[in-house]
C-alpha cells in the first residue's frame, strides 16, 4: 500500500507495527474502550486520519457494536481495550462472532509478563482466558531488539490474516511498559512492506464429486436446509433453479436471508401439519443438505433427530463440521452454490412428490395461520403480525433472542428485508449494541426488536453519543422473560415467576430518556398502528425507541392455542 503522511504516534515499535498492519490490510474501523494501559494504541489510532475511531466506555457494549459493524462491512473490525478484566467483558461478543463467523481483531493491552501475578493492578493471565472462542492468539513481546521486532511483526500479520481468512475473532496480546505516553513523528512516504499468506480454496476431488453426483441422482427425497447465512445472490439463484426438481424441498430460516415463493420459510408452523400427518415418512429426507451455521427451530431439530435413522446421507456445507442431527456423512468446505450448480444439471430418472408434500404442508399451515390471526386477541402474536405488516422493503431487521426470533419465524419472510440476530451463542446480551454497530455501517434503515429483559441488559447500547438516525428500536414489554411461560417446564414450579421468568412490572421509559433518546409507547392495537406509521414513514428523524406493552399471561396462551389450531387440520 502506497501511503504518504505524518502522524504523531507512540514511540513503541509494537504499536507502530499494529498501525502499519491495519493500514496494509485495510482494517480501518476501530472501536476503542478507554483506559491507560492501552493509551499508546488510542493515541496512535486517533493520530492517523484514515482510521474511523469511536470510543465506547462499556466493553461489553463495545464488543457488540464492533460485531454489528463487521457484520455489515464484511471486514474485520478492531477492538482495543486496557489490561485486566476489561478483556473479559469482550467475551460475549467474541463468542458470538466466533459462532457466526464474523471477524474481530481484539487488541488487548497488557502489563509485561514478569509483572503478572506480582500484585500489580489490572493484571491477569489474559492470554488464556478466551480459549475456545478465538481462531488465533498472538502474544507480543516488550523488547526492542531487532529479533523482537521481527517476531512481533510476524505475530501481528499472522493474526490479521487469520481473522480475514477464517472470518473469526483473533486476539493480539500487547505487553506495554511505562512510560506509556511518549510519542514521535511517524513519516510515511513509501510502500509499506507486508507479509502475505497465499490460501487455497478447498475443492472437491474428482472421486468425491463423483460420489456426490451419484448420491444426488439416485435419491427420491432431498432436503436443502439453510440456517444462519449472509445473503448470497449466487446461492439464492441456484436454490431457485434447483427448486424446480420435484425431489427437492428447500427449508429456510429468516436468518438464512434466502427468499423464493415456495421455500418453506415458516418451519415451526409447517411442522405442526407435518407432525399431524399419517405418513410422516413422506417428509423425511433420504439426503439432507445443510448450509450455514446455527438453526433457530427446536421443532425441526427434534423432528430430524427423531427420524435420523431414515436419513441415508447428510452433507454439511460450512467452515465447521456441524452434526446438528447426528446424521452427518460428508463435510463439504467448498462454496455450496458451485456444487449445487453442478448437481442440478444432472439427469435423474427418479420421480418424487417430496417437494409437493412440503409445499402442501407449508401452504396449509399458511391458510390456518391467516384464519387464526383474523380472530386473535391483542397479544405478542398479534403485535408481531402488526409490526411486520409495517416493515418496508430494503429495511434491515436485527432480532433479539428467545421469543423475538421465534415469533418472527412464524411469519412469511419479507422479500427485500435482511434478517440478523445473535444466534451464534444466542445470549441475552448485545442485541441493541449490535444493531447500533450495524446501523452505523449500513445505509439501510435498521429495525431492532428486543424483549424488555434483553433491552435492559444492554441499555448501554444507547449510551453512544452519536446514535445513528437510521436506527429504530421496538421493545416488547411483557413484564419479563415471557419465553419461560411458553416452553414446557418452568410453570410447574412456584419459583418460576421470580427466579426463572423474573417478572418486572417496569417501563423502560426513564432508561431511554436518561440516554436522551426519543421514546414512544403503545398499549393496544390502535396505538401500535399509529406509532408504526410514524416509525417507518420518515416522521422519526432520529433514533427512536417504541415500547409496546403486551399481556404477560394472555400471550403464551394465545401462542399455544395458535399451534393447536394449525395442527387440528392434519394432512392425511
Amino acid at each position: 500500500m502506497q501511503l504518504k503522511f505524518n502522524a504523531e504516534i507512540s514511540n513503541m515499535q509494537s504499536v507502530r507495527m499494529l498501525i502499519e498492519t491495519a493500514l496494509q490490510k485495510d482494517v480501518l474501523n476501530i472501536v476503542l474502550s478507554p483506559g491507560s494501559r492501552n493509551a499508546p494504541l488510542i493515541i496512535s489510532f486517533n493520530s492517523v486520519a484514515l482510521f474511523d475511531c469511536i470510543s465506547v466506555v462499556d466493553e461489553r457494549t463495545a464488543g457488540f457494536m464492533a460485531l454489528g459493524m463487521a457484520q455489515q462491512t464484511k471486514k474485520p473490525v478492531i477492538l482495543c481495550c486496557t489490561s485486566g478484566s476489561a478483556l473479559l467483558n469482550y467475551a460475549p461478543a467474541i463468542a458470538e462472532s466466533y459462532h457466526q463467523n464474523i471477524p474481530l481483531i481484539v487488541l488487548a493491552a497488557d502489563r509485561p509478563q514478569e509483572w503478572i501475578g506480582q500484585g500489580e493492578g489490572q493484571s491477569i493471565a489474559q492470554t488464556e482466558v478466551l480459549n475456545g472462542i478465538l481462531a488465533h492468539t498472538s502474544k507480543l513481546v516488550v523488547g526492542a531488539a531487532e529479533d523482537d521486532n521481527w517476531y512481533n511483526r510476524r505475530q501481528v500479520q499472522c493474526a490479521f490474516e487469520i481473522a480475514a481468512e477464517k472470518n473469526r475473532p483473533v486476539l493480539i496480546n500487547i505487553p506495554l511498559s511505562e512510560p506509556l505516553y511518549e510519542t514521535k513523528t511517524w513519516t510515511i512516504d513509501s510502500e509499506l512492506k507486508q507479509l502475505s499468506f497465499i490460501g487455497q480454496q478447498a475443492e472437491v476431488g474428482l472421486e468425491q464429486m463423483s460420489h456426490l453426483k451419484e448420491s444426488w441422482s439416485s435419491k427420491e427425497k432431498v432436503m436443502i436446509l439453510v440456517g444462519q447465512h449472509q445473503y448470497s445472490a449466487k446461492l439464492e439463484q441456484q436454490l431457485k433453479l434447483v427448486f424446480e426438481d420435484s425431489r427437492v424441498a428447500i427449508l429456510t430460516e429468516t436468518t438464512a436471508n434466502m427468499y423464493h415463493f415456495g421455500f418453506v420459510s415458516c418451519i415451526d408452523r409447517t411442522l405442526e401439519i407435518v407432525n399431524s400427518a399419517e405418513q410422516k415418512s413422506d417428509f423425511i429426507p433420504e439426503l439432507l443438505i445443510t448450509i450455514g451455521t446455527n438453526l433457530i427451530s427446536k421443532k425441526l431439530k427434534s423432528f430430524l433427530r427423531n427420524h435420523n435413522a431414515e436419513i441415508i446421507e447428510h452433507w454439511h456445507f460450512g467452515s465447521d463440521m456441524m452434526d446438528t442431527f447426528q446424521t452427518l456423512t460428508h463435510w463439504v468446505k467448498s462454496e455450496p452454490s458451485e456444487i449445487i450448480a453442478k448437481l442440478r444439471m444432472l439427469d435423474s430418472d427418479v420421480v418424487s412428490g417430496f417437494n409437493t408434500a412440503w409445499k402442501g404442508a407449508f401452504f396449509m399451515a399458511e391458510q390456518r395461520h391467516e384464519q387464526y390471526l383474523g380472530e386473535v386477541k391483542y397479544s405478542d402474536l398479534k403485535v408481531f403480525q402488526t409490526i411486520l405488516d409495517f416493515v418496508p422493503d430494503k429495511w434491515m431487521m436485527q432480532m433479539g433472542n428467545s421469543s423475538v426470533v421465534r415469533y418472527v419465524q412464524l411469519f412469511n419472510q419479507l422479500q427485500g428485508v435482511s434478517y440478523f440476530g445473535n444466534r451464534g451463542v444466542s445470549g441475552i446480551e448485545g442485541c441493541t449494541s449490535t444493531a447500533v454497530g450495524a446501523a452505523m455501517k449500513s445505509n439501510a434503515n435498521v429495525l431492532c426488536i428486543s424483549g424488555d429483559h434483553a433491552f435492559r441488559y444492554d441499555a448501554n447500547g444507547l449510551s453512544f453519543e452519536n446514535l445513528p438516525d437510521n436506527l429504530k428500536i421496538i421493545v416488547i414489554n411483557n413484564d419479563g422473560g415471557n419465553i419461560f411461560r411458553i416452553i414446557e417446564g418452568p410453570q410447574a414450579f412456584k419459583a418460576s415467576d421470580e427466579f426463572i421468568e423474573h417478572t418486572q412490572h417496569k417501563s423502560v421509559k426513564k432508561l431511554v430518556e436518561y440516554h436522551g433518546v426519543d421514546y414512544r409507547a403503545a398499549t393496544d392495537l390502535e396505538s401500535l398502528e399509529n406509532e408504526m406509521h410514524e416509525l417507518v414513514d420518515g416522521s422519526a428523524k432520529s433514533c427512536r425507541v417504541l415500547e409496546v406493552f403486551t399481556p404477560r399471561e394472555v400471550s403464551p396462551q394465545v401462542l399455544k392455542s395458535y399451534f393447536k389450531y394449525i395442527s387440528s387440520n392434519s394432512l392425511v
